[in-house]
């Protein structure tokens, strides 16, 4: 069976991919409300004013490992014959997909040089887990979207 990075990380996709998932991001802030919404908006204002392509760069660093981290759920999906929708295969073992994207993160914190980097992500990182789980069904589509229709 193929791996999900060799489906959806293709030449024709990734590009794509990558764009749809910094529009998901960028729609997840703006509607994000309270303080903190303000918070990750201001957040994301500062990060672009000093560096306008972080998104899109930060998209292309970890998508392929956001990717790797699912493929052990996308082979559970394949192997499943009564399964036709990935997106839904992914919701319904969604403690197993958020702890397999936070643990991508937090690996890459761990190797972060920077201490203000680390410093940051341990302050975020208390409230990572239900920010993840409530984008979870936007990206799971997302990816779906990128698969062949016989296993959306």
């Amino acid at each position: 069976m193929p791996a999900l990075a060799d489906i959806v990380l293709t030449v024709q996709n990734k590009d794509a991919l990558v764009a749809d998932c910094v529009q998901l991001t960028e729609g997840r802030i703006a509607a994000r409300g309270g303080l903190r919404g303000i918070a990750m908006k201001t957040s994301l204002s500062l990060l672009k004013a000093a560096r306008p392509d972080i998104l899109p760069r930060a998209m292309q660093a970890l998508l392929p490992d956001f990717v790797g981290a699912l493929d052990p759920l996308y082979q559970d999906f394949v192997a499943a014959p009564a399964q036709q929708d990935f997106a839904c295969f992914l919701l319904g073992r969604s403690d197993a997909a958020v702890c397999a994207l936070l643990q991508v993160t937090d690996e890459r914190a761990a190797r972060a040089q920077n201490a203000a980097v680390k410093s940051v992500y341990a302050r975020l990182r208390g409230g990572a887990e239900s920010e993840v789980g409530a984008a979870l069904p936007d990206f799971a589509r997302l990816l779906s979207n990128y698969l062949p229709r016989t296993a959306r």
